[in-house]
């Protein structure tokens, strides 16, 4: 018999790689928990991708309520933090609270996210929210890094494979804001060369 472990996904293409390296090891559930998310439209394309893959790997699979004002709570106080840094361990740790609540109300006795695969993300910024989460909920908070041996270019590639969208921001408005000033800057760079 398998270990069970709760995964908390942020989208389709990190949730893929994540259960094509776990299921022979693990009974795994999948948990689309991202209030964070923006605008609704993003948030309803990347849920249904998820579905999708987890559909594909009869992986089971739950949703979180979507309340982007969760989220806004959060983070106030943080809106002006730059990306890797205080804001957005506010939101790890929101969003690992509520997967290790959910992840106790269904009898695991683990979880972890599969967004220590992105480059873009402090593993240790993950493992102290998801440590911080575990110990309010009575669980345990499994440390993987995903990104190791590859892990990412290997997202990449299956992501490819299946067919999946890759992201340019994580999710929420702010780190959409942030893209498209660099988009902006790059646009402006090349005009001025």
């Amino acid at each position: 018999m398998f270990k069970k472990l709760l995964l908390h996904i942020c989208c389709a293409p990190d949730e893929a790689w994540v259960v094509s390296k776990l299921k022979d090891e693990y009974e795994l559930h999948s948990f689309f928990c991202n209030p964070n998310i923006h605008p609704p439209e993003e948030y309803e394309g990347r849920l249904k991708e998820a579905e999708w893959v987890a559909k594909k790997y009869n992986i089971p699979f739950t949703a979180g309520d979507y309340n982007p004002d969760d989220w806004e709570n959060a983070i106030k106080g943080y809106e002006d933090t730059p990306e890797q840094g205080a804001r957005c361990f506010q939101c790890f740790l929101l969003r690992l609270r509520k997967s290790a609540e959910f992840c106790n109300s269904i009898g695991f006795k683990s979880f972890t996210t599969v967004m220590s695969i992105s480059p873009h993300k402090k593993i240790d910024m993950l493992n102290r929210a998801g440590e911080i989460a575990a110990g309010e909920y009575g669980v345990v908070y499994e440390k993987f890094n995903f990104k190791k041996n590859n892990g990412f270019i290997s997202s990449v590639k299956l992501s490819k494979e299946l067919g999946l969208t890759r992201q340019d921001y994580c999710g929420c408005r702010l780190s959409l804001k942030e893209r498209d000033g660099r988009k902006k800057n790059i646009k402006q760079e090349s005009i001025d060369e």
